[in-house]
Parts: C-alpha cells; sequence; structure tokens
C-alpha cells in the first residue's frame, strides 16, 4: 500500500535529537514524503497512553497513513517489530501492544514480522530501533514495497486488554486512560454510555451533568464534557483537574445515568 503520509507517535519529547533524526531517515530514502507528528509526548514508557492516543488520532488522517509508533520500554531485548493493516491504514510498531486498540475503530486484516534485514540501517543501535530500523522500513514501504517483502505473516501479536466500560441498571462504571498535557482527565466511556443529567464520581468528587464546553464554568472549577474523541472527560477551567484532585491513569470513575431520556 504505497503512501505519502508518515504519521509519527512517540515519547522522545521535543527537547532531544531523536524525533529530527528519524525525520532524517525518513525523508533520506522518501524525499517525498509528508510527515505528520501526532505527538512526541506521550509519557515515557506509557504504552497504554500511546494506544490510546494512536485509536483516537487514526480516523482523521489521511487514507493509507502508515503509522510509526514508537514508544519501547524493552528496546533491545528481543521483541519483535511489527507492521500491520487495517482496510484504511497502516502500522510499524514494537511487539509490545501498543497497536491493538486501533482495532476499536478498524480490524487490522494483517500483520507480518519485519525480518527483511536488508532494508534496515547498516550499524543498529540497540536503543533506538526507531531510527536504524523502523524508519528506514517505513521509507520502503511508503515507497511500494511489496507486503511479502516485509517479513513473514504473523498470526498472533501482542495485545493490550482495552478496558471496557460496564454498565448495570443506570450505573456505569470505566476508568481514566489518558491525561492530557493540560491535566484533562480522559475515560473509556463514551457518549453512548451517558446522557446530559448524568452524575459523575471520581477520586471522591462529584459532578452533577455534562458541560458544553471547558468555559461553561467559573475559573478554577471542575466539569465533565464529552471531549474531542468523544469520550467522557473530567476538567477544570483554566487548571488542571488531574493535579488538583490527585487522579492517575487506572482511577475508577462512575456515571449515575438517568433513565428517563
Amino acid at each position: 500500500m504505497k503512501t505519502k503520509f508518515i504519521a509519527l507517535l512517540s515519547d522522545f519529547g521535543a527537547d532531544d535529537p531523536f524525533v529530527g533524526t528519524m525525520k532524517g531517515v525518513l525523508l533520506s530514502k522518501a524525499p517525498n514524503l509528508s510527515i505528520i507528528d501526532i505527538t512526541h509526548h506521550i509519557p515515557p514508557q506509557d504504552i497504554q497512553t500511546a494506544a490510546f492516543y494512536l485509536m483516537a488520532a487514526m480516523p482523521y488522517m489521511p487514507r493509507h497513513t502508515l503509522f510509526m509508533a514508537v514508544v519501547d520500554p524493552t528496546v533491545g531485548t528481543g521483541r519483535g517489530i511489527i507492521w500491520a493493516k487495517t482496510e484504511h491504514y497502516q502500522f510499524i510498531a514494537p511487539d509490545n501492544g501498543l497497536i491493538s486498540w486501533v482495532e476499536q475503530r478498524e480490524k487490522i486484516v494483517e500483520t507480518r514480522f519485519i525480518n527483511n534485514s536488508g532494508l534496515f540501517m547498516e550499524n543498529i543501535s540497540s536503543t533506538f530501533h526507531g531510527r536504524d530500523i523502523m524508519a528506514p522500513v517505513a521509507a520502503a514501504i511508503a515507497k511500494g514495497l511489496p507486503e511479502k517483502k516485509i517479513g513473514p505473516i504473523l498470526n498472533e501479536y501482542r495485545r493490550l486488554p482495552y478496558p471496557r466500560p460496564e454498565r448495570a441498571g443506570n450505573r456505569v462504571t470505566g476508568q481514566v486512560i489518558a491525561i492530557d498535557h493540560f491535566g484533562n482527565v480522559i475515560t473509556n466511556i463514551d457518549r453512548e454510555h451517558l446522557n446530559a443529567k448524568a452524575i459523575f464520581n471520581v477520586s471522591s468528587r462529584m459532578l452533577k451533568g455534562l458541560k458544553l464546553t471547558y468555559a461553561s464554568v467559573q475559573e478554577g472549577e471542575p466539569l465533565a464534557l464529552i471531549g474531542s474523541f468523544g469520550f467522557l472527560e473530567f476538567s477544570v477551567r483554566n487548571g488542571s483537574f488531574a493535579r488538583t484532585f490527585e487522579v492517575k491513569i487506572g482511577t475508577p470513575v462512575e456515571a449515575l445515568v438517568s433513565l428517563d431520556e
């Protein structure tokens, strides 16, 4: 699946030359690429947050985009690097569960173990496979490398279980699955589980009703709303909900939903 779009996601940050070096390899080998930076501020080694943002951003990328996701706490230890495709997209990532949540949006139809060493950089660092393996392979695929030359079919890849919310009567239980740069707390409860009169409990804090915008309350006040990716969020206007209420990824969330709507 030839493409001109490469979308990058990593935990490298912006202070070091890692992202720029990967882009250099990509553009040296495929000069006509268009590179999209999804984010490079995934919390270090946080595979779950990476899986969430990859899932959430994917539908907004151009068709046939190749995602290169590099959050790799076990780099150099023998874990595999894989290529996968859905109907509309392709992915390169370490085999650590990072790609598994994209199946909440599109089914993965083929996976391959990347082992064509002829595509790799000549000198491979044990700590920077994003530069030395993933980037040159991504460039080759973008230019039209046949799928069979990527490596053998992989029937099973590592999966990170998706934390589905549970409903019993008017009670919906879920958890925090990501915290963004602003301290907004993102849960695994989507809009389909809720209505405007829902009452929420998170970190012993009770909030009533869904607001439409972050500016629907006074400065410094907390609120609940459906965020831009369609999931329930908790926020503090011009502040950090996560810091104010000491919320972390995995914190339980409960919603009581009115049954008369």
